[in-house]
Formats: structure tokens, sequence, C-alpha cells
């Protein structure tokens, strides 16, 4: 923490928000067997008091879904969900400094996360007593979004800060207690995970007054 107030110290960029949006894959590790692959979006919006520090609010939509195995296991399940969270973001850039080689300059994209937020599911699954019937269930759940990203500027303004981010991330979605496949049988996982990897770009307003300040690039 002393090493991190000294960085920010440090820094003298502009502030920025920004507004991003994307898409990737997600797969649900449930009540079910076999795990699928399927396509899921989100949208955000984020302050960055510093080039490598965020806050931000996140909107994700799609689907996530489990096949049965058979006899061994029977639940199948069809989740199109909608999750809404805040994180937070902490870039390397914090501790490693610019200019020091090709191979630092580019690990201080990476950044790491986490936050908190819902889950609210539509779901159809397989009765577990009757096979043939669909059952139709409608919740909310508590996730904690775990992130291993990297941001790279791909534009910059007049004043050489960001303006175009490119924003890979892998989410591990920690869903606290049952129900994300719909099932809530004695058997059901009293928790489950669920990945997202997704490909974005965020567009940068820079909070900036009074004339033109240094900023200190960290890519």
């Amino acid at each position: 923490m002393i090493i991190i107030s000294g960085q920010l110290r440090a820094q003298n960029s502009a502030p920025q928000i920004t507004f991003g949006a994307g898409g990737g894959i997600a797969t649900t590790f449930s009540g079910t067997v076999l795990q699928k692959n399927t396509v899921a979006f989100y949208g955000d919006a984020a302050y960055y008091p510093w080039s490598f520090l965020n806050v931000y609010l996140e909107v994700q939509a799609g689907t996530l879904s489990g096949a049965s195995s058979g006899k061994r296991n029977p639940k199948s399940f069809n989740n199109n969900f909608n999750a809404e969270t805040i994180n937070g973001e902490l870039n390397l850039g914090v501790i490693v400094k610019p200019d020091i080689n090709v191979f630092f300059d580019v690990v201080r994209n990476i950044y790491g996360g986490a936050g908190y937020g819902v889950i609210n599911g539509d779901i159809t699954n397989v009765n577990l007593f009757k096979p043939a019937i669909v059952d139709h269930i409608k919740n909310t759940i508590h996730i904690v979004p775990i992130k291993l990203g990297y941001e790279l500027t791909i534009v910059r303004n007049i004043y050489d800060e960001p303006l175009l981010r490119l924003n890979g991330c892998l989410n591990l979605n920690y869903v606290k207690g049952k129900g994300v496949d719909g099932y809530y049988d004695k058997n059901a996982a009293s928790h489950s995970f669920y990945t997202y990897a997704s490909l974005g770009l965020r567009y940068a307003i820079s909070l900036r007054h009074g004339k033109a300040r240094d900023y200190n690039k960290f890519d």
C-alpha cells in the first residue's frame, strides 16, 4: 500500500471516464456434467482517476447452458441471463516503471480486478422426476467476479492520453448459492462458477481542467 500510494501521488495525468462494449464466450460449471460454450455480451462505464486504476459498472447479457450425460446425470438447462456488477481494476503500471525494456512495457498493461453484483436468470431445465417435462424458473443470485485482463491503448488524443483502449479479459464468476442452472434439489451444489472470456473496446473522455498537463505513459 505504501508503494501504491507513492505511485498515485507521482501521477499527474488527467482523470478519464470511459464507455465500453464487447462480447465473448461464457462457460458454466454447475450441477450439469457437460458444459457448453455460449455467447454473451457486455457494456461498461468506468472512471479512471489515474491511468492504471479504475472503478466501473458492467452489465452482461447472454446465455449459460449445460447438457445432460444421460442416466448418470439427467440435469440439462438453458439460462438466458443478465448480470450487473460493480468492479475495480488495478494495472501493473502502478508498480512497474515505463521504458525499462520492451518486456516490462508489455506487462505493465496486465491488470487484476474483483467486484460484486447479481445475476438474473430466466431458466428452462429438464425436470429430474419427469424428463419429458421442461420447467421454467426465474431467480436472482449474488455473484463475485474475479478478473485477469490486458488493456492496451490503440489510439491517443492530442495530449498523448488514451482515447481508445482494447480490453481483453478472463472473468471467473463465483455464484453464491444454488440455482444458476435452475435446480434446487438436495444434490444441487451450494455454489457454482461461470467463466467469461471477452474482448472489447473502451472509448475514453478526459476530465481535463485548464492547460494541458504532462501525461505519464503506462504502455
